[in-house]
């Protein structure tokens, strides 16, 4: 196998500047690995931009590409074995990121994860990673089988499969939370900022869970500690829509005037974005935002916060009606009451 032309496209990779224009990099190299048949590069190619939507995109692509990166590992056992533990971990970063898109649908995602557990089995790995995956989609459809999860979850040893210390404990802060269980979420919360644990997650989505959970209960000095926390962990980052989002609630509670000048340089993560749980999250804040500003005579933005509330009302009809459940639409009114 001529392999000059695969040393040109991951040199032209490897200088493309992450995000939009490194997937555009990276699509090309799978068609040109296509084009030469080449099936072991096409499915480096599609490992490169799976991980590459995951971690500097907006994990649409990644949904895009993984049934074909799945399907040239299954035809090809060299393909399979050679590459079984990073096949796990992309599995991994799929299920993660079908909460977010209401597009798949739950049967498929359950499908998804019945087949990641029984590959994790045929490898000898626990159950540990597959029960916490599975609690994080439990979390948005069905309390029950969340805490049934969690519990397995806690009993099951961990592996090579298994996330580490700071990313499992900021789940079980979330899952503890929406389980109605705060002094456990708080005690884990704690941890991770005492552990000084530096993630791709953590502390910055703990910051969140702490910040929205403040809000909820109307404990404005709480509220004020993590949103000055968060707010220079995610200026600007797309990934941390969510967070931009709850920072904007925290701002439309506090301080509209203060918000109005932020949002300003926050709104560029907003467009182009295919990811519609991180819309919702910032739709949901743009919404309360403009809302209070216009109620403290501050400008004309009471058609602008209808529009954006309405977006983010239609976003969440489309998430509880793939869950099976009232999850997005109970958040979008949780802060109607906060005064």
């Amino acid at each position: 196998m001529n392999e000059q032309y695969t040393d040109a496209l991951w040199e032209e990779i490897r200088r493309t500047e992450s995000g939009d224009a490194k997937l555009r990099a990276l699509r090309k190299a799978v068609t040109e690995a296509e084009l030469h048949n080449d099936e072991m590069n096409a499915f480096r190619f599609h490992h490169a931009l799976i991980k590459e939507s995951v971690f500097s995109g907006d994990r649409y692509q990644a949904l895009v590409d993984f049934p074909q990166f799945i399907k040239i590992a299954e035809e090809h056992d060299e393909i399979y074995e050679a590459y079984i533990h990073q096949i796990l971990w992309v599995y991994k970063w799929i299920l993660e990121a079908v909460t977010e898109f209401y597009q798949i649908e739950k049967i498929q995602v359950l499908r998804w994860f019945s087949d990641f557990r029984r590959r994790l089995l045929q490898r000898g790995y626990t159950l540990r990673s597959f029960y916490e995956k599975r609690a994080g989609f439990f979390v948005y459809t069905d309390r029950a089988k969340l805490r049934l999860d969690y519990e397995d979850f806690l009993q099951t040893r961990r592996d090579r499969m298994s996330d580490g210390d700071s990313d499992e404990h900021d789940s079980m802060v979330f899952w503890n939370l929406t389980l109605g269980n705060r002094e456990k979420a708080f005690e884990l919360a704690e941890k991770v900022f005492r552990e000084g644990w530096e993630t791709d997650e953590t502390p910055a989505t703990t910051y969140g869970y702490m910040l929205e959970d403040a809000m909820e209960h109307g404990d404005r000095e709480r509220a004020d500690r993590f949103a000055k926390l968060l707010r220079p962990r995610c200026e600007c980052d797309r990934f941390r829509m969510e967070e931009i989002g709850k920072l904007l609630c925290y701002d439309a509670w506090t301080d509209p005037e203060a918000g109005l000048k932020w949002i300003r340089y926050q709104q560029s993560v907003r467009e182009g974005s295919r990811n519609p749980y991180l819309c919702f999250y910032y739709d949901r804040g743009a919404a309360m935002l403009y809302d209070r500003a216009a109620k403290a005579g501050l400008g004309d933005f009471a058609e602008k916060s209808a529009a954006l509330r309405q977006n983010a009302q239609s976003l969440a009809e489309k998430f509880d009606a793939r869950n099976g459940s009232d999850y997005f639409t109970s958040l979008l009114h949780s802060l109607d009451d906060l005064h």
